[in-house]
């Protein structure tokens, strides 16, 4: 029996592939271009809005909306396998779409109040002048506008033009080899997509929004970071420069700890002495605690008034204020991160050929000679990689800081992600919030980008 190529299972340009892209085309046309109607009656008084599908995508405030962006997502996934001509790819993806998609509709209509029209058609009301509780609202009536339908229809479209023959053996085996590889990722895909890729887009557009976490988000565009970024006797001009530079200090500290402390472990437990087997798994148990239970543990050992340090030392030293507080979080940090960056240490280790010693040895090279010759060069990509995650790990620090000083000491231990949580959640300031998650990204982003540049350098050939 004849084998299929990779490129067997490719196309060239067919009239029904370049129908389907178009049509995927159109789906994000008329969905842009497609809205609701909703109305309501208070003590006879009907009032009624419209809302385009892209303002309910943003409404953040109905659990139907999510299907929304798995539909989009898969239509782009579709767009793309159709564009390199696979079609059981892009038919499959189609598929999911107009399935989410269909469910959106389905669920959407059946709300009996549905929050994201709540909001408009209360405002319809208080200008109606009609006093009224939400109590009053029994039920709102959606309408779908035709372009919603032709919007489905597009979806459906593109996935039955590309549907196979499963009466032709051969189309059989390419369906089989084409859709096999996404069944094993399709879980892995779907959370990623809806609990990754949509929180993402909804807090990279909430950075722009005025919004208390309860009433709909209003657009105010760059407002939020003017007044961050420009406005000096604002209290989130001030927030975001000294949470920022408190969490740069503490990445600054922690990280050249966090490689160093685990390569001299696994160095150590390389050379296969007794009990290197327990110790290694004493070194792993701390990354298996969740931080809260770490912290805590430590809060307690580092108490002024009964912690085992000061009993052991005999001092009175208030170990969670300055200067002692960041060596405290860095200890806390770099104790529970030890165990896995341990570990990926202590494989490149056993990849090392054990000749390159012997051979070294034989030439009269030192411990430590063979240590930096030998040793550091072998460990080269595994050291960039653990330096690039332990510097975006680290940018994130949050529970540490919290639990040990909190905003204590003149907000002197207060990272950023301390003041996001403390402005979206207790200050219910979610948009400008938002905007300091935004900022925060992008400086992981940019020094991101030139890690992995270096990782790309200094990969193994």
């Amino acid at each position: 029996m004849r084998q299929l190529s990779p490129e067997s299972t490719k196309q060239r340009f067919t009239p029904g592939i370049i129908c389907s892209m178009i049509l995927a085309a159109a789906f994000f046309v008329l969905f842009a271009l497609s809205g609701v109607d909703a109305a309501t009656t208070v003590k006879d008084t009907t009032v009624s809005t419209t809302m385009s599908l892209p303002q309910l995508f943003f409404s953040l405030s109905s659990a139907s909306i999510l299907l929304i962006p798995l539909s989009l997502v898969c239509m782009i996934c579709a767009l793309i396998a159709l564009i390199n001509r696979q079609r059981n790819v892009g038919m499959m993806f189609s598929l999911v779409s107009l399935i989410s998609f269909g469910l959106f509709m389905i669920f959407f209509s059946g709300e009996r109040i549905n929050s994201a029209l709540y909001s408009p058609l209360s405002d319809a009301l208080k200008e109606a002048g009609v006093k009224f509780k939400k109590r009053d609202v029994d039920s709102i009536a959606v309408t779908f506008h035709p372009t919603v339908y032709l919007t489905l229809a597009c979806a459906g479209l593109v996935a039955g033009l590309n549907l196979p023959h499963l009466t032709r053996e051969n189309e059989r085996r390419l369906l089989h080899r084409d859709l096999l590889p996404y069944a094993y990722i399709a879980p892995h895909l779907l959370f990623f997509v809806v609990f990754f890729i949509t929180p993402a887009v909804y807090g990279v557009y909430a950075a722009f929004t005025k919004w208390d976490l309860f009433n709909e988000p209003v657009f105010v565009g760059l407002d939020n970071f003017k007044t961050m970024l420009l406005e000096s006797e604002n209290t989130y001009y001030r927030q975001l420069r000294n949470g920022l530079w408190n969490t740069i200090k503490f990445v600054l500290y922690s990280v050249p700890f966090c490689i160093l402390v685990p390569l001299v472990l696994a160095v150590a437990l390389h050379t296969k002495v007794r009990g290197s087997k327990f110790f290694q798994a004493l070194y792993y148990f701390p990354s298996l605690l969740s931080i809260t239970t770490v912290t805590l543990s430590w809060r307690y050992m580092f108490s002024p008034d009964y912690g085992v340090v000061n009993r052991f030392f005999g001092s009175t030293e208030n170990w969670f204020t300055p200067p002692y507080s960041w060596a405290v979080i860095v200890i806390v940090t770099v104790w529970w991160c030890t165990g896995a960056t341990m570990v990926i240490y202590q494989s490149a280790l056993a990849s090392i050929p054990q000749d390159h010693y012997e051979a070294a040895a034989v030439d009269g090279a030192g411990a430590w000679q063979k240590f930096l010759h030998i040793t550091l060069p072998g460990m080269r990509y595994p050291l960039i990689y653990t330096f690039v995650t332990s510097v975006i790990a680290q940018f994130n620090i949050y529970g540490q800081p919290l639990i040990l000083t909190g905003f204590a000491n003149r907000e002197a231990n207060a990272v950023l992600l301390m003041y996001i949580q403390e402005n979206a959640v207790k200050k219910q300031v979610a948009g400008m919030s938002a905007a300091m998650a935004l900022v925060l990204g992008l400086c992981i982003m940019i020094v991101s980008f030139f890690q992995l540049r270096l990782m790309r350098n200094n990969a193994p050939d």
